[in-house]
């Protein structure tokens, strides 16, 4: 019998209020949505649309979770290495 790899569901919390949003947020919430599609990791890894980080100065922001790590000033260039660094 082989066993099924067993791993935790993450999270990607990605604010979609108007400075985050206007500023590239659905860029980068479309670039991730299809990464992990393309990568096959759609069932381990989620994105949320969340309500204001607080950080509307530095729009778009988005947190990995479980980590809590957040960054700031996203770019859709950037979502590759973002899952590489978290989820590889």
């Amino acid at each position: 019998m082989i066993e099924k790899k067993k791993y935790k569901v993450s999270c990607i919390l990605i604010c979609q209020k108007s400075d985050c949003w206007l500023q590239g947020g659905k860029e980068v919430y479309q670039r991730l949505d299809q990464e992990l599609r393309d990568r096959g990791w759609s069932d381990r890894i989620q994105i949320q649309k969340t309500g204001c980080q607080k950080l509307c100065h530095q729009a778009p922001n988005l947190m990995i979770m479980p980590t809590k790590d957040r960054h700031s000033y996203v770019k859709p260039s950037q979502v590759e290495s973002l899952l590489n660094r978290y989820f590889s």
